[in-house]
């Protein structure tokens, strides 16, 4: 019974899944402009674990339904390609 409520006030201190849509479309639009410019400098400007800290911030501070949980894991697949992209790049 113990982990039961604790697990209820956890939930409950969370931020409705509702508020993290605002938060989701701006990191959306972000991380995907800077996958679809092609523009190297920006690439090179464009600090990774900082927006990945930021859509882990989302997750874990609102109440995400799974299609909001699936758009964070798409952004996060989307980062380490363009990072993997990066890195191809350096090195060539």
């Amino acid at each position: 019974m113990q982990v039961g409520r604790a697990a209820q006030a956890t939930r409950a201190m969370l931020k409705p899944a509702r508020l993290a849509d605002t938060q989701l479309d701006h990191l959306e639009h972000m991380i995907r402009s800077l996958a679809l410019s092609g523009n190297s400098k920006a690439v090179d400007q464009f600090d990774h674990a900082y927006w990945k800290r930021r859509l882990a911030a989302v997750g874990d501070e609102s109440d995400l339904v799974s299609t909001q949980r699936a758009r964070v894991l798409r952004l996060l697949d989307l980062l380490e390609q363009n990072r993997a992209a990066d890195s191809d790049k350096a090195a060539a």
